[in-house]
């Protein structure tokens, strides 16, 4: 019975040995942010450095845009009537000429069959309003040779000459009433005409506002529709960067309707007027949209470049460190066949994103550590535990 304490003791060894071992061996490959270890003298620090490079430096503002129509067409009707056909329905692309709504014409096929009954009358009456006046005109002429002999009195004349006028007046509103006549069959015509109705341009269908069979007049919506080519892109930029976007700024647009397409353009000129709610300005960019891939209510990423540079150098803002009241990072030189890291001062610029500009203090090729650095001192020796891929 007292040998089995001594059991467990062993057993409880030899667990702890084998968890250490289990232990050293999974984090044998990892490295730690800060670590150090003695090599039989001073303490060298574990550190990842990152090689710095000239490489171009964009500057951007990122925000959320959404496509939208460049401008919208309301489509009425230019004759009333009862809604026949409305063979498009919301989304639809169309083509221009293509027809859009059909409107009942049975009514106008009547009132043109009158109009062309009442034309035949009136061309009727001219034809034998040309005969009287043809006549009148042959009897005013032989009674004035009368007259001149003699042979009749003035007063047989004057009737004779009454009559001529009087044939002439009658044939004169006959040829008005054929002029109105024949324009109110061009009209009637025209109506016809327009009791179908055709898109006055390439685009989609927006709204339908109206089912077939109900009577619309000329002021009645049918629907709206907008062009496909171009579109705009709205975004709305705050107070803080809208003043460095300026008219002809470029733009990037990527939309997760469309992976992996970059849509490219320049910003329009800007509202004039902050948003009060959100003190943001309205900016929009202008897309060709050719062939048609943007669809208005589309939304995505909008990267606009307000600043670039051809060659800078930079590195994490997670590298730079304050060591008396001084702005830099260490770096890595290579002393008497050792890695010792040095404090280096730089001048900072731009922040985009992790990234930070160093206008003074590098050059190309420097090792920089951006891990381990935190605990460093000026001269300390270091081991570089690989390269941070840029």
């Amino acid at each position: 019975m007292r040998k089995l304490p001594i059991y467990l003791l062993i057993a409880a060894f030899l667990g702890f040995f084998g968890y250490k071992v289990v232990t050293r061996i999974a984090t044998k490959d990892q490295i730690p942010a800060n670590y150090s270890h003695f090599r039989g003298g001073p303490t060298i620090t574990a550190v990842r450095v990152l090689q710095v490079r000239e490489e171009p430096l964009v500057e951007s503002v990122n925000v959320v845009g959404e496509i939208t129509t460049d401008y919208q067409i309301n489509i009425q009707p230019q004759v009333s009537g009862r809604l026949l056909q409305l063979p498009v329905k919301k989304g639809d692309e169309v083509r221009a000429g293509q027809v859009l709504a059909v409107i009942d014409d049975e009514a106008l096929n009547l009132q043109i069959q009158q109009a062309g009954n009442n034309l035949a009358i009136i061309k009727a009456n001219i034809q034998e309003a040309e005969l009287r006046l043809a006549r009148a005109e042959t009897e005013k002429a032989r009674y004035k040779e009368l007259l001149e002999h003699r042979y009749i009195s003035q007063s047989e004349y004057e009737n004779i000459e009454n009559a001529y006028l009087t044939a002439l007046t009658s044939l004169e509103i006959l040829n008005q009433q054929l002029a109105s006549a024949e324009k109110n069959l061009e009209l009637l015509e025209t109506q016809l005409e327009q009791t179908k109705i055709y898109s006055p341009i390439n685009g989609f269908i927006l709204e339908t506002n109206v089912t077939p069979g109900m009577n619309l007049t000329t002021g009645t919506v049918i629907l709206s529709m907008a062009p496909l080519s171009p579109v705009q892109l709205v975004f709305n930029v705050d107070q803080r960067d809208a003043a460095r976007i300026k008219k002809g700024s470029p733009v990037e647009f990527q939309t997760d309707a469309l992976p992996g397409q970059v849509f490219t353009s320049q910003t329009n000129q800007s509202s004039p007027v902050y948003d009060p709610q959100t003190r943001s300005l309205t900016f929009s960019a202008t897309f060709p949209n050719q062939p048609v891939r943007l669809e208005p209510g589309m939304f995505g990423t909008v990267k606009v470049i307000i600043g670039q540079k051809e060659r800078a150098l930079t590195v994490p803002q997670e590298a730079l460190v304050t060591l008396e009241r001084q702005n830099g990072v260490f770096v890595v030189t290579e002393e008497n066949g050792e890695d010792i890291a040095r404090f280096q001062p730089v001048v900072t610029g731009a922040i985009i994103g992790n990234l930070v500009e160093i206008t003074s203090g590098l050059s190309p090729g420097d090792q920089v550590i951006i891990i381990g650095q935190e605990r460093l001192r000026p001269g300390e020796k270091v081991e570089i535990i690989g390269d941070e891929p840029r």
